[in-house]
């Protein structure tokens, strides 16, 4: 099978653009380092004479190795008809962060040395801390630079991407027509438009990013006439937003209506008689409980003197009787003074929007 980028050499096409999908390079890179510290830990399991960072070298050169020439295998072999393509293929080819993980773990279990296969060691808490240990000392020393790592999961994705979806395979003659369209291409990086947001990503991302960008100006809503940035939506429609919906000051006293914030005054001014009514109502209301409560306590002066003069109850009795009537006398003088402070409130609201 004849090689397509020979092809394009023949035809003087040797500036090729080299641009990928950012998001799905970095999705394959953050792998590479856990997989390198897992297969280091894993063929040294047990060992008391070689530990990770012995092996840990020659193993990163086996592991890019071996993910580059199992993709090129597959994709040679599954490209000879479209009926014969594998699972495994269409995987690699749509999917390329999640096919990654496929041929890691078959290069891991390949490393393992025999102690590790047959110790039970691989079910503990132990192995999984220690390969956290060595990705976190591998990253601090800078043994696999990530600029390297991005180049190999880059080779990977170009190989196995047959469709071209997540990388261009645009060839030039010349560098100048490489560097006008680098400048268009749709797997440029671009930066988010939107203020305060510091994204960045493949310009074929843009609206998808856009769509969830949380530093977006979007309209209300609730319909009202702002725009409002998207992370501050709720807090707006929650809060200050003029279209959201409260209950009429004189809910209490009987206006069961609820309305946009911002009708407040016009329906202050357009149900004022409305409003003077049910204050009214109440202010009756509290009279006759005032009235009430005054004759149940003169009611209950007369039957705590009463109950102070009978001789025929005992002494325990009458206490707790006593102690009662007190109780009860004392709920309702705090009642009273609530009912007061109601209508005192009712009646400087209703001076207030006069």
């Amino acid at each position: 099978m004849d090689n397509p980028a020979d092809t394009e050499d023949e035809k003087g096409l040797n500036f090729p653009c080299s641009l990928c999908d950012a998001e799905v390079v970095h999705s394959m890179t953050k792998l590479l380092l856990p997989a390198l510290a897992t297969a280091s830990v894993d063929n040294t399991t047990g060992d008391m004479f070689k530990g990770p960072s012995s092996v840990v070298a020659g193993l990163k050169t086996e592991l890019a190795g071996y993910m580059i020439q199992r993709s090129e295998t597959l994709v040679r072999e599954s490209t000879g008809g479209q009926e014969d393509r594998s699972e495994q293929f269409i995987k690699a080819s749509t999917r390329p962060a999640e096919f990654l993980p496929d041929l890691i773990e078959d290069f891991v279990t390949s490393k393992k040395n025999m102690l590790s296969h047959v110790s039970g060691f691989f079910s503990t808490d132990g192995r999984i801390n220690k390969i956290k240990e060595f990705t976190q000392k591998l990253e601090t020393e800078k043994f696999w630079a990530e600029d390297e790592r991005k180049a190999t999961t880059e080779t990977i994705l170009k190989i196995v991407d047959v469709e071209c979806n997540f990388h261009c395979s645009e060839r030039f003659d010349m560098p100048d027509k490489l560097l006008e369209h680098t400048d268009q291409c749709k797997f440029r990086i671009v930066n988010c438009t939107n203020d305060g947001c510091a994204a960045s990503f493949s310009a074929i991302h843009i609206e998808k990013h856009d769509s969830v960008c949380p530093f977006k100006l979007i309209p209300c809503e609730q319909l009202c006439e702002q725009d409002v940035m998207r992370s501050k939506m709720d807090k707006h429609c929650s809060t200050v937003c003029p279209m959201k919906l409260i209950n009429c000051p004189f809910y209490e006293v009987g206006c069961e209506t609820a309305f946009a914030q911002c009708s407040l005054e016009r329906h202050c001014s357009g149900f004022l008689q409305t409003h003077l009514m049910y204050v009214a109502h109440v202010i009756i209301r509290q009279r006759v409980s005032v009235n009430d409560m005054d004759q149940r306590l003169q009611l209950l002066e007369k039957v705590q003197s009463l109950n102070e003069l009978s001789g025929a109850l005992d002494v325990r009795t009458l206490t707790v009787i006593t102690k009662e009537q007190e109780a009860k006398i004392n709920k309702l003088e705090k009642d009273l003074k609530a009912q007061e402070t109601k209508m005192k409130k009712l009646e400087n609201d209703l001076k207030s929007r006069k």
